[in-house]
């Protein structure tokens, strides 16, 4: 397994010891259940990471996970972070980076997570569904309008949800939260439904009636007993070829084992404002048919080298005083060779019309090991990159 993968598998492992410990029930998604089942391992995407619990279940998971707050763990949902996009939880490995940046900030803490969906019961009244339903799609296409197509219909939800949001967001997403718990936390029809990006699902109450323990990744979780039942529902009969489907990593989401997503956005937070807007913009240009495969090719390098260079900025931290005594002693062969990784981000940094120097004292002692080398083209772009932003 890679990085990722372990830190998704770690997650799963603590979310069911939480279960455990409160007897409560959950069902890994249907993703990672068919990896589970069918013994393939544990899947590629960094973003696999799903569970399903019934409504009352839930709720009973949050307040067991605020007693506790573990220091680099997070659970997020609107009662707790007021751009958190729907009726769902998320429970985060903040010693990691995973932003997407079709949706933005819609996360507190936008690191490795496991999402963590409702088994829904259907509201008392139709009038009740309809209002609750106008709520909710209006709260979701504030917090994550920009990675989902709506409906126009769809779009005037927006205009009750902004009149109420005017008073205070945060205490607008805690009244939403529950208000949809305490109007869909009783299951008395036959059914329970799952509402995710562009599909409703109802799942008959049976397939959930009992459950068994299976194996990912020598980790002992929990899946429903009719699990091929409630596999189908979920991706058809041909469930199984989902474990043969090539992963292709997401051009729009950077994730990283190498960062905590505080000190990401506590670094970028401006660059990462600006590129979701640009995104925006871009997107909305590109919905009459034209391309943007170029510019997320930008968008996805420009992140990944800032995530670089937050890397680097450590590794050269922990060296400082060991470069400036080579420095001291004019061993130029041997600054060069330990300044190869500053070469290389430099490159990429003026690639994209910026300079890299997060420590001015070993920006020095590179701009010294260039002149020394004979490498005058680079300094002098350095130089020119440096006199045009200044």
């Amino acid at each position: 397994m890679n990085k990722e993968q372990q830190v998704l598998l770690s997650l799963l492992k603590e979310v069911d010891k939480i279960c455990t410990e409160n007897k409560i029930e959950y069902y890994l998604a249907p993703r990672l259940a068919v990896h589970a089942v069918y013994g393939e391992g544990m899947p590629q995407s960094p973003l696999a990471g799903g569970i399903l619990m019934k409504l009352t279940d839930m709720e009973r998971f949050r307040q067991a996970f605020s007693q506790e707050k573990p220091e680099d763990r997070a659970l997020e949902s609107m009662c707790e972070y007021e751009r958190f996009p729907g009726f769902f939880l998320r429970y985060e490995d903040k010693n990691s980076l995973c932003f997407r940046m079709d949706e933005g900030q819609n996360y507190q803490y936008p690191g490795i997570g496991i999402d963590i969906y409702p088994l829904r019961g259907q509201e008392s009244s139709r009038l009740t569904h309809l209002w609750n339903r106008c709520l909710e799609l209006g709260w979701i296409q504030y917090g994550d309008g920009r990675s989902q197509e709506f409906t126009w219909k769809e779009k005037l939800c927006k205009i009750p949800v902004g009149i109420l949001m005017a008073g205070d967001r945060g205490r607008l997403g805690k009244y939403l939260y529950q208000k949809f718990y305490e109007s869909q936390k009783e299951c008395r029809e036959k059914n329970y439904v799952v509402r995710l990006k562009g599909a409703t699902l109802y799942y008959p109450k049976k397939i959930f009636a009992k459950t068994r323990r299976v194996t990912l990744e020598g980790v002992s979780l929990s899946v429903p007993d009719q699990v091929d039942e409630y596999l189908k529902i979920w991706f058809g009969k041909g469930f199984l070829n989902k474990l043969t489907e090539p992963y292709v990593p997401s051009m729009t989401v950077i994730t990283s084992t190498n960062i905590r997503s505080e000190d990401f956005l506590a670094k970028y937070s401006q660059e990462v404002k600006s590129l979701v807007k640009e995104r925006k913009d871009q997107y909305d240009k590109d919905r009459k048919g034209r391309r943007s495969r170029e510019y997320l090719d930008w968008s996805w390098n420009y992140v990944k080298m800032k995530g670089e260079g937050v890397n680097l900025e450590r590794v050269y931290a922990r060296k400082k005083a060991y470069l400036q005594n080579l420095l001291e002693n004019k061993d130029y062969p041997r600054l060069a060779e330990e300044m190869k990784d500053y070469d290389q981000i430099m490159k990429k940094y003026l690639g994209a019309g910026e300079v890299y120097e997060p420590d001015q004292e070993i920006f020095q002692i590179y701009l010294k090991v260039l002149a020394v080398t004979g490498k005058k083209v680079l300094l002098n772009k350095i130089q020119k990159a440096s006199g045009q932003m200044a």
